[in-house]
């Protein structure tokens, strides 16, 4: 019984470890941010004139993001965007930088 039960967590355990390693996306090795549809819309628009590492130190929904496109556009002259490019951006960046990321200055 014992046995039995320690193979079922270890079988479990393993699917977890699986399913996380298949989630994770290479990154760009440019800016290094995670490659996934929209990081071209990103690079072509973004990084002109952020580094990869600025834009994770942000984070937010999809709200947040639609602002901060907004900011850019209203305050420091980013050209307008056509809707579906700006719709990617906001998606890639809601779906991958939802959160704020710690960055240090070793990282590359």
């Amino acid at each position: 019984m014992k046995k039995s039960i320690v193979v079922s967590a270890l079988l479990l355990a393993l699917t977890f470890l699986n399913a996380e390693a298949a989630e994770k996306l290479p990154i760009d090795r440019v800016t290094g941010l995670i490659e996934d549809i929209g990081l071209q819309d990103v690079k072509e628009n973004c990084t002109v004139c952020h580094t990869g590492r600025f834009i994770v130190v942000n984070g937010g929904d999809k709200k947040f993001w639609t602002f901060k496109v907004g900011l850019m556009r209203k305050a420091f002259g980013l050209w307008k965007l056509k809707p579906d490019a700006k719709k990617r951006i906001i998606n890639y960046l809601s779906t991958h930088y939802s959160k704020k990321h710690n960055v240090t200055v070793e990282e590359n």
